[in-house]
C-alpha cells in the first residue's frame, strides 16, 4: 500500500524538533490536497519541507493525503521507547469508525443540534474524525458546527497540534477543535465543560508492573487524591479513564473506550467496573478480532449510556456482544466482580451450571502460590541435574508451568525456560537458597500434591504422589489435607466444568485470550463435586492418564483423558456438549514422552 510505503520512508528515532517538521509539512501537504488552507495548529513551524519529504510524498497518491494519515505519520515519528513510555498506539480509522456507530447507535437519535464530543487521549485525533465523519452522515450539521463542538485534551502537545490540524482541515479551516494539553486525569482547567454528549478515545494502556509505564510516587498520591479507592497503585491507567468519563457523562450520553481485554477481568479494575455499574449501563462490548494495534495487547471497546432512573437498571439487562463487525448476540450483564463472562461466551465457552457438593476446595486441602520472592530468591540456586554428583537428596527437580500438560508431567521431556535461562533438566539445590523463609517455602512444598499451571487453555494439572517437585511460580500447589484424595482432588479440578467456570470468571486476563490466568484464590473456591462412583470414577481415570503418560502409552493416555471428562462431567451434571468443547482445547501432543 502507498501509505506503509510512504510511513517507511520517514526518519527512525527523529529528533523532536526534525519530526515537527516533518509532520508539519505533511500538514500543509494534506490541506493543499483537501482544498483547505494551511492548519492554524503548525503555522510557526519552519515552512520549509525537510531533506527527503519531496521524495516520500511522492509515494502517496491524492486519495492517501487524508486527515487521518497525520496520526498515523506522527505515531511513526515517535521514538519507540516515547510510544511505550506514554502508551502511545493510535486507533486505526476503521476501529475508531466502529466504536463510535456503536456508541451513536446506543446514544440515540442525532438531532440537528450540535453535539459535543470528548476525546480525553486524543492523540492524533483518530476517534475525532470518526465522530465528525458519523456525525455529518446522521444529522443535518455543517462540518464548522460538529468540528466546534468537539474537544480534545492530550498530556504530549505537539500530539493535540496534530490532533487540531487533523480537524481543522476536514472541516476545510472553518472550525477548529476546542483543544488544552494536560494529563486529563489530573490537570483540567476549571473552565472545562462538566459534561459531554459522546465521550470516546482510546486512553493510554499504562501497566503499573513494568518501571518504564508506572506512575511515580507524587503522581499516584495525587491520583488517590482524586479518586479514593478507585485509583489503587495496580490499576491500569486506562481504567482511571473509564472512572473520568464516567464523571463527564451527561444525562442520556454515551461513552466508547478502547480498553485491555484484562479490564474485563482484573481485580484492580473491579472498583471502576463497580462505578460504572451505580452510573451508567453497559450496553455493548466490541471485540478486536483482527490484531488492530500495533501493541501487543488484545483489546476490547466498552459501550456505555448514562441511566439516570433506577428502572434503567434492571435485573434483567442485557449487553451486546459484537466481535470484529459481527454481532453474537445479546447476553445478561455479569455483575461487576468480573465481566469476562461476556468474552468468555464470545469465545464459545459453554455457560456452566454444576451440580456439586457444596464444598470448596479449600475446605480439604491448602491452596498455595509462590510469589515475586519465591521467583527471584531461587535464582542463583538453579542448575541442571548432575547423575554423577553424589548428595542429590537436597536437590529437587523444579517444576515450570512449561513442564505441565494435563495430567503429564513433562519435566525433563522438553527444555523450558527460567529466569531468562534455558534448562534441560532443572533442579532447586535447597541448600543454596540464602534466604531462610524462601528455603522453608519450598522444603514445606516437597509433600504429596497437585501442581496446576498457568496460561493454559484448559486446567492442566499434574500429581506429584512422590513429594519430589520443587513448583516454580507461577505453579500453583494444592495439598490435600488427606494425601489419600490427590487423584480425586486432580480429577475435579481436570473437570471439564472446572476449565469452562475458570474461563469465564478469568477471560482476557491472560497472556491471550484464550488462556486461563489461573488464581491460587480463585482455585481455591472451586466447588468439589458429590462424594460417589461418578467422582472415583474420574479419579482412577487421572491417575490411569498420568500412568500411561509416563509409559509412553499415546493410545491409552488419550482414552484415559476422555474417561477422566466423560466421569467428572457427569459427577458434575453436565451435558456431553461439554466434552466435546473440552477436548477440543486440549494441547496436541502426537509425540509421547519417549519420542523427545
Amino acid at each position: 500500500m502507498d501509505v506503509d510505503r510512504f510511513l517507511h520512508q520517514l526518519p527512525v528515532e527523529a529528533t523532536h524538533a526534525l519530526a515537527l517538521r516533518w509532520i508539519a509539512s505533511l500538514a500543509r501537504h494534506v490541506a493543499t490536497v483537501s482544498k483547505a488552507p494551511p492548519p492554524t495548529a503548525f503555522r510557526t513551524v519552519d515552512a520549509e519541507a525537510p531533506e527527503g519529504f519531496a521524495a516520500a510524498i511522492a509515494i502517496l497518491g491524492n486519495g492517501d493525503a487524508t486527515p487521518e494519515l497525520l496520526g498515523l505519520a506522527w505515531e511513526q515519528l515517535l521514538a519507540d521507547a516515547s510510544r511505550r513510555t506514554q502508551g502511545a498506539h493510535f486507533t486505526p480509522s476503521h476501529v475508531a469508525d466502529r466504536v463510535v456507530e456503536l456508541a451513536l447507535n446506543d446514544h440515540g437519535n442525532i438531532a440537528s443540534t450540535p453535539h459535543m464530543v470528548w476525546d480525553p487521549a486524543s492523540g492524533g485525533g483518530a476517534f475525532l474524525l470518526a465522530a465528525c465523519r458519523a456525525l455529518e452522515t446522521r444529522s443535518n450539521q455543517t462540518r464548522a458546527d460538529i468540528v466546534n463542538a468537539m474537544f480534545a485534551t492530550d498530556i504530549d502537545p505537539t500530539t493535540l497540534m496534530v490532533c487540531d490540524a487533523a480537524l481543522e482541515i476536514w472541516a476545510q479551516g472553518a472550525a477548529r477543535p476546542r483543544t488544552v494539553a494536560a494529563n486529563s486525569l489530573l490537570d483540567l482547567p476549571d473552565d472545562w465543560p462538566t459534561s459531554f454528549s459522546i465521550i470516546v478515545g482510546n486512553p493510554p494502556f499504562l501497566g503499573q508492573l513494568t518501571s518504564d509505564t508506572a506512575r511515580d510516587r507524587h503522581e499516584q498520591v495525587q491520583l488517590k487524591e482524586r479518586y479514593g479507592d478507585i485509583a489503587t497503585a495496580y490499576v491500569d491507567h486506562s481504567s482511571l479513564f473509564v472512572e473520568l468519563a464516567l464523571r463527564h457523562l451527561g444525562d442520556h450520553s454515551a461513552l466508547a473506550l478502547i480498553l485491555p481485554q484484562s479490564f474485563l477481568g482484573a481485580r484492580d479494575s473491579e472498583p471502576v467496573r463497580r462505578s460504572l455499574v451505580q452510573r451508567a449501563l453497559l450496553s455493548t462490548l466490541w471485540i478486536d478480532d483482527a490484531d488492530s494495534f500495533s501493541a501487543s495487547v488484545e483489546v476490547i471497546a466498552i459501550v456505555a449510556v448514562s441511566a439516570p432512573t433506577s428502572c434503567d437498571r434492571s435485573p434483567t439487562r442485557a449487553t451486546q456482544v459484537v466481535v470484529g463487525e459481527q454481532p453474537r448476540g445479546q447476553f445478561p450483564t455479569p455483575e461487576a466482580g468480573s465481566w469476562a463472562p461476556l468474552l468468555a461466551r464470545s469465545q464459545g465457552v459453554p455457560q456452566v451450571s454444576i451440580v456439586s457438593s457444596d464444598t470448596q476446595l479449600s475446605e480439604v486441602a491448602t491452596v498455595t502460590a509462590g510469589f515475586r520472592q519465591h521467583f527471584y530468591g531461587i535464582s542463583g540456586a538453579v542448575g541442571e541435574m548432575d547423575e554423577t554428583v553424589e548428595g542429590q537428596a537436597r536437590k529437587a527437580p523444579l517444576l515450570t508451568s512449561g513442564s505441565i500438560d494435563p495430567l503429564a508431567p513433562s519435566w525433563g521431556h522438553r527444555p523450558v525456560k527460567f529466569a531468562g535461562t534455558r534448562w534441560n533438566h532443572p533442579v532447586l539445590d535447597l541448600d543454596r537458597i540464602e534466604d531462610a523463609d524462601v528455603r522453608r517455602w519450598f522444603e514445606d512444598r516437597l509433600v504429596p500434591k497437585v501442581l496446576v499451571a498457568s496460561q493454559t487453555p484448559v486446567i492442566e494439572a499434574i500429581v506429584d504422589a512422590e513429594a519430589e517437585l520443587a513448583p516454580s511460580v507461577p505453579v500453583i500447589t494444592i495439598e490435600p489435607h488427606d494425601p489419600a484424595m490427590i487423584w480425586h482432588v486432580a480429577a475435579a479440578l481436570s473437570a471439564p466444568s472446572t476449565s469452562a467456570l475458570m474461563l469465564a470468571e478469568a477471560a482476557g486476563t491472560g497472556l491471550s485470550a484464550k488462556a486461563i490466568r489461573v488464581r491460587a484464590k480463585t482455585l481455591s473456591m472451586i466447588q468439589l463435586p458429590a462424594p460417589g462412583a461418578l467422582w472415583d470414577r474420574g479419579a482412577e481415570a487421572a491417575r490411569a492418564a498420568q500412568t500411561a503418560w509416563r509409559a509412553g502409552d499415546g493410545e491409552a493416555y488419550a482414552s484415559s483423558l476422555l474417561k477422566l471428562g466423560e466421569a467428572m462431567t457427569a459427577a458434575y451434571g453436565g451435558s456431553p456438549d461439554l466434552v466435546r468443547w473440552w477436548i477440543a482445547r486440549l494441547p496436541s501432543r502426537k509425540r509421547t514422552p519417549r519420542a523427545y
